[in-house]
């Protein structure tokens, strides 16, 4: 499956399809692990993460969109 995003220069973006999630996983700043799924961008988006990777799954494959590394 080839990749869902665009390049931009300041970023990637992407079309939104039925059946999205946004994951998003890594490390709360006390070092436990976390995960949280959701199907808006948004709310995906608006997370404040210390240290984690916000990903794409579509037809079961995940693609990267973001990696936070403090």
């Amino acid at each position: 499956m080839p990749s869902p995003f665009t390049q931009l220069p300041d970023g990637v973006t992407w079309t939104h399809q039925p059946g999205d999630i946004y994951l998003v996983t890594g490390h709360t700043s006390s070092g436990k692990r976390f995960r949280f799924q959701t199907d808006k961008w948004p709310v995906a988006d608006a997370l404040n993460i210390y240290r984690g990777t916000k990903w794409l799954v579509r037809d079961g494959k995940r693609f990267r969109i973001l990696s936070i590394h403090n």
